[in-house]
């Protein structure tokens, strides 16, 4: 089977939003990863919108630390991308498997994703889900930063796709502005390469909880425990940097992926034999995953293209003969109310809502006329009642802010 001149090798992964397949360019003998929009995708001009937007924020890059674009095109009546092909390992797995325990290779890490962003900021896109899944580990240490399907591509000539209040990206990884609806900026992005730091070093994400509404509360109002105070290994040095980077305040944090990697560089610079360490506790398989909006899972890069997912964690085997008799309470609320809520495209009613649904994976949307619509994946894996407030904006806003 082909898609254009792309001959499909074999697939890598799906999601809610696409397949991924390993694919055979014969123009010039290549293989390239190809990003290919569900046909049911198609149908959503909004949906569509999105693809190109994400071919669009990639292709207009050209770095050695953030995945190629090679081609976009339509064919068998959908959509796909065709990008570098990465074979490496995901920052993810690499965590899961406890195998950064050297100081100076977090460091390098940290530098390549620091200069990679600084230079997408500079092209004005913005990554908004930057996470351990998205950073690939190439075999001779390059990192690949991959996934800019929810990037807000700052272009004061076009119409914004991606609603002011839509909250995008994955929660345990967000900045405080982010979780709260707020438009954001590249030091959103640092904020995440922050939270990415302090897992490395200290062995434990800043911010964790049993429920989403629990992990944004910690991400707007806590502050994390020092890395210094939870591993001793951690210098004081190191320790600052991260808390600079976690700050509250977008204003009282790196203001540039440039300054981030020099103070990086610098840390780097005066380690000297210092450079082996231990998590205070093991780096475990994360039993929790967080994501809201469209997803789609990359097995090649073990990344996600799409504007935003929320999850709840991920179901274990033995549970999975309890989902089909339990529920959990969903309450919908949305400013203004009078959205139409859709559950996996059925109708249901209108905002404000109280809706039990089956444990598993459901696809929600917001409609109401005159404002954009809101989507987002809810995986639910507890009988307990989960909140969800959507603040809905209107055309005429997003209009107003072109300038």
């Amino acid at each position: 089977m082909n898609y254009g001149r792309y001959e499909i090798v074999k697939e890598l992964g799906r999601g809610a939003m696409g397949v991924v397949y390993q694919a055979h360019d014969p123009q010039i003998d290549r293989l390239v990863a190809l990003k290919v929009l569900r046909h049911d995708r198609v149908t959503s001009e909004e949906f569509v919108q999105r693809f190109f937007k994400e071919a669009r924020a990639i292709g207009r890059l050209s770095h050695p630390n953030i995945v190629t674009v090679f081609d976009v095109g339509k064919d068998h009546g959908t959509i796909y991308i065709a990008m570098e092909f990465l074979e490496g390992k995901p920052l993810s797995k690499v965590i899961k498997e406890n195998e950064l325990n050297n100081k100076a290779e977090i460091l390098d890490i940290g530098i390549q994703i620091a200069e990679a962003l600084n230079y997408a900021h500079q092209k004005k896109v913005v990554h908004r889900d930057i996470k351990p899944s998205n950073i690939i580990i190439l075999t001779d240490g390059q990192v690949k930063i991959t996934d800019f399907g929810i990037a807000r591509i700052e272009d004061a000539a076009a119409i914004k796709q991606t609603q002011a209040g839509e909250i995008l990206g994955t929660p345990v990884y967000m900045s405080p502005e982010q979780v709260s609806g707020k438009s954001v900026d590249g030091r959103s992005d640092l904020y995440s390469l922050g939270v990415i730091l302090y897992e490395l070093f200290v062995g434990r994400r800043p911010f964790t909880g049993d429920s989403i509404a629990v992990i944004f509360t910690a991400i707007i109002q806590n502050v994390p425990m020092v890395p210094v105070q939870v591993n001793s290994e951690v210098s004081k040095v190191q320790s600052d940097l991260i808390m600079k980077s976690l700050h509250k305040d977008p204003d009282k944090r790196f203001q540039t992926g440039k300054e981030m990697a020099a103070s990086l560089a610098a840390l780097n610079s005066i380690l000297g034999d210092d450079t082996t360490f231990s998590p205070s506790q093991p780096i475990l398989p994360k039993k929790k995953s967080f994501s809201k909006g469209l997803f789609i899972v990359f097995v090649f890069i073990a990344a996600t293209m799409t504007a935003g997912y929320i999850a709840y964690h991920l179901i274990s085997p033995e549970n999975s003969v309890n989902l089909a008799v339990k529920k959990a309470l969903v309450k919908v609320v949305s400013t203004p109310a009078g959205a139409q809520v859709f559950v996996d495209n059925f109708l249901k009613g209108e905002t404000p809502l109280d809706m039990e649904l089956p444990l598993g994976k459901h696809e929600i949307r917001l409609s109401l006329s005159e404002y954009y619509g809101w989507e987002a994946s809810l995986q639910l894996d507890q009988d307990v009642e989960i909140p969800l407030v959507v603040r809905l904006v209107p055309f005429a806003e997003t209009k107003n802010d072109i300038r």
